[in-house]
């Protein structure tokens, strides 16, 4: 087998993730448009998420993310068609704890994973000792950590999260993203994650999508075309008339 060239050789490891050919759909979703309280949200949109692909889905305040992504969970009712897997784990912006149960029961109790395996999970994220406090005793950050946690603990074949690193500092923030990255190499899952910060999404993703207009669609930012600190590569958005 010959070997790879100087500069081959010197290619970071991420341009394999970017290049690599597309895995098969995990779950896919196509809605003709949203209607709600007489308002036009969505106008038609075709959505496809491969097999252990990042996906994030960027777009201004109030356009429609987190409501595509409350359509592919299946909590939003809509006249589209969605295919998804059966294993499904969901991220909201707020860690929606059950407060009433200790931190290790929020985990046995709701994956059905043993307290040992609940234990070295909770190690894994810096709360080692914590198993029995109640929630309410630990900071947002450490609220943030078991709800992520508790996610990857269900095995998803499908995860969804909704502004998971919302109203953390920076160094929170980084300190969850590259938490995210560990849980995700040791349980590779097809993601799809709603974010307004561009750092979040040249960090973690694979592709970036944009919902914007009115009513919003959707468009595949081609080049990591997405404003903010980080200096990326501008490319041309490629229009989303077929499935993205």
């Amino acid at each position: 087998m010959g070997c790879l060239s100087n500069r081959e050789a010197e290619l970071p490891a991420e341009v394999d993730r970017i290049t690599r050919p597309a895995a098969p759909p995990v779950a896919d979703l196509s809605l003709p448009g949203l209607s709600l309280g007489g308002h036009a949200i969505l106008g038609p949109v075709s959505l496809s998420i491969g097999a252990q692909q990042t996906v994030a889905l960027t777009g201004p305040s109030g356009i429609g993310k987190t409501t595509l992504l409350r359509i592919l969970a299946g909590l939003q009712r809509h006249g589209g068609t969605v295919r998804r897997p059966d294993r499904i784990s969901v991220v909201f912006q707020e860690p929606t704890l059950m407060p009433w149960r200790s931190v290790t029961q929020n985990l046995t109790l709701t994956t059905g994973i043993s307290c040992r395996e609940a234990d070295r999970l909770l190690g894994q994220v810096g709360l080692a000792g914590r198993g029995d406090v109640f929630p309410n005793r630990l900071s947002l950050g450490q609220q943030r950590r078991l709800s992520l946690v508790r996610a990857f603990a269900a095995k998803p074949d499908l995860l969804l999260m909704d502004e998971p690193f919302v109203s953390l500092d920076d160094r929170l923030a980084k300190d969850m993203m590259q938490l995210f990255m560990e849980l995700r190499e040791s349980h590779p899952v097809a993601t799809l994650f709603v974010t307004h910060a561009a750092p979040e999404a040249h960090r973690l993703a694979d592709r970036i999508l944009r919902l914007e207009g009115t009513p919003a669609t959707l468009t595949e930012l081609a080049g990591i075309e997405l404003a903010g600190p980080e200096p990326r590569t501008a490319g041309r958005s490629a229009s989303c008339q077929h499935p993205v």
